[in-house]
């Protein structure tokens, strides 16, 4: 009998479609380095890209979600779920394994999450002065992406960026 190999699904993946959200093309990546350029155009017609990965890996996470341009959001577990916590963890502790409870955090989550620009505002280091702005490479490049964004997405960006506290 020819054996027949069926794709993978992530346990991520897996607790997303549990909670019900099957319009929401959830993808699994397995590991950060799960992530293929070429896949790139499969998300054409995504209004939003929600890219969820570890809690250790949100910088990566950043990354993956510059890839996607303004369409580009970050969704971070909670710091309860561990250094390590993922969507998996998310349904089976903070939900406590209900998909329904599972949905209505991750739609609130969905709801807020950050661009990866504003993201990386929030992470600058908090005794970073507005005049220094300059000198940091991190601000530096930043700037330069946030150049290329339309007004209203640069505009807010920027204002992030020197409201911060």
């Amino acid at each position: 009998m020819d054996s027949v190999r069926h794709p993978s699904v992530s346990t991520d993946t897996l607790s997303v479609l549990a909670a019900g959200l099957r319009d929401a093309g959830a993808c699994g990546l397995y590991g950060t380095a799960g992530w293929q350029p070429v896949w790139l155009p499969l998300f054409r017609r995504a209004s939003r890209v929600y890219v969820a990965l570890d809690r250790d890996a949100t910088d990566r996470a950043i990354a993956l979600g510059r890839t996607f341009g303004t369409r580009g959001r970050v969704l971070i577990p909670p710091e309860d779920l561990g250094p390590k916590g993922d969507l998996n963890d998310w349904l089976r502790v903070g939900a406590k394994g209900d998909p329904a409870a599972f949905r209505s955090v991750l739609e609130r989550a969905l709801a807020t999450s950050p661009t990866p620009w504003a993201l990386q505002i929030q992470r600058l280091p908090p005794d970073l002065a507005l005049w220094e702005l300059d000198d940091h490479t991190v601000v530096r490049d930043l700037l330069c992406e946030l150049g290329h964004q339309g007004p209203l997405s640069r505009d807010v960006h920027l204002r992030l960026l020197t409201e911060r506290s």
